[in-house]
């Protein structure tokens, strides 16, 4: 069984959601092309573009860890949950780019402040509907490898702990530290290149979601014939390394340090 059948395994809607997310991720880039509009000195389908990447990168992911739990009855729900939450998410983002005007920490005017809260009330559904999918692996057996369970697990634990840095976003109104949104950044990305950015510990938590199971992986193909307290050490050393940086990126953008200085 290849990658998609077991996304479409997982959740048929989810499955469908990526597709659409790639598909609108073209029409991003291509609208982009064409309208020289831009928002915080960059082009202002550049953040559709990224979010609707990362939103089918994410829904797929989630699609493949529900297929292991069997014929739980919260596994629609969630996928229905997911999937409202993600496609309204980036309507959201693709209006406010369509108005040529920020999406995220915006309240200049009460619509954008509405537009923004709505984002900020979605991903809290998102969230929400994560944690309740590692409960049902902490809950329910499944049907997967000890190994691959054990750091989906740590994954989606961490993906937790990422979202509180776009908790801490919110607060802070505003990913830069030092400096107002908006400077000169990485390519594509954006991340700053002269102040701290908490959009780079924010990305690394989050995809621990796919990180972790990955390595777990590996392990099973490099050293499938340890021990399972082997494994599961290697798995842990490698996890916690991956969780070193994440401390390091979030310390070096509280202080205002660049990921890179340029």
């Amino acid at each position: 069984m290849n990658l998609f059948s077991k996304i479409e395994k997982g959740s048929p809607l989810l499955h469908r959601t990526g597709f659409g997310m790639m598909a609108a991720a073209l029409i991003f880039l291509l609208t982009g092309a064409f309208d020289q509009t831009q928002v915080l000195g960059i082009s202002a389908w550049t953040k559709p573009i990224k979010f609707a990447l990362s939103i089918a990168i994410f829904v797929w992911t989630i699609a493949l860890f529900l297929e292991p739990l069997g014929n739980w009855f919260a596994r629609r729900w969630i996928a229905r949950v997911i999937a409202f939450s993600m496609i309204a998410e980036l309507a959201l983002i693709t209006l406010q780019a369509g108005r040529g005007v920020p999406s995220h920490f915006n309240t200049r005017t009460s619509f954008d402040g509405n537009i923004f809260s709505a984002m900020g009330l979605l991903i809290v559904i998102n969230t929400l509907a994560v944690a309740v999918v590692l409960l049902g692996y902490i809950w329910r057996s499944v049907d997967v490898h000890p190994l691959i369970a054990s750091a989906i697990r740590m994954g989606l634990l961490f993906f937790l702990a990422g979202s509180l840095v776009g908790m801490f976003m919110v607060v802070n109104m505003g990913h830069t530290i030092g400096a107002q949104d908006g400077g000169a950044g990485l390519p594509f990305v954006n991340w700053s290149t002269g102040h701290g950015d908490l959009r780079i510990a924010h990305a690394t938590g989050l995809h621990a979601l796919q990180v972790f199971p990955l390595i777990a992986l590996l392990i099973l193909r490099f050293l499938p014939a340890s021990s399972r307290v082997l494994q599961l050490s290697v798995l842990t050393v490698a996890c916690l390394a991956y969780v070193a940086a994440f401390v390091f990126t979030l310390r070096q953008a509280v202080g205002g340090q660049p990921f890179l200085r340029l």
